[in-house]
């Protein structure tokens, strides 16, 4: 006969009250630090990243559309498409263009921390081409009748695959598209 004290236990397992083996709570996983730490520099990344992409975008222009592949580090996703297939135009007509494209205006419309990479940054800006010209291979103007020369748009970044910058993956006229 088994002692008082075994046989409350024999009762108790094959009761399925004492559990087999242990419960452990899984240790959950650190979130991943945001990008940036606030509105002022998410809107700071956000103008210097505007600023790089026009300087990279004017050197290809000025270039008559050649070293497009340089695109790729300062914009991404559909922009990057309608960016490439505007410099094969340029290429295809001979264009290209003198001066520099400048910006002013910028305010943040959106920061999304969480957003994994994807439109991270939503700001306003006015763009002002002003300073460029286009020309054709035999230096006219070829710059179309009427385009404004200083125009408001809505532009979205998303973080740059190493999450350390960020690039332009949108860019649409905003409103009546003044500035």
């Amino acid at each position: 006969m088994l002692p008082p004290a075994a046989l409350l236990v024999v009762t108790l397992l094959l009761a399925g009250c004492v559990p087999s083996e242990p419960n452990v709570t899984p240790v959950p996983e650190p979130s991943a630090t945001p990008i940036f730490a606030s509105d002022e520099e998410a809107l700071a990344a956000a103008t210097d990243a505007y600023a790089k992409y026009l300087e990279v975008s004017d050197a290809i222009f000025a270039n008559g559309g050649e070293g497009a592949d340089a695109l790729s580090e300062v914009l991404a996703g559909d922009q990057l498409q309608i960016e490439n297939d505007g410099f094969v135009q340029v290429q295809t007509n001979g264009w290209h263009s003198i001066g520099s494209t400048k910006f002013d205006q910028v305010v943040l419309q959106q920061f999304d921390p969480t957003s994994n990479g994807a439109s991270i940054v939503v700001a306003y800006l006015c763009e002002d081409i002003s300073g460029t010209q286009v020309l054709n291979a035999t230096g006219e103007s070829v710059r179309a009748e009427g385009l404004r020369e200083r125009s408001l748009y809505e532009v979205t970044f998303d973080a740059s695959p190493e999450a350390s910058s960020l690039l332009v993956s949108d860019k649409d006229i905003w409103g009546s598209g003044k500035c």
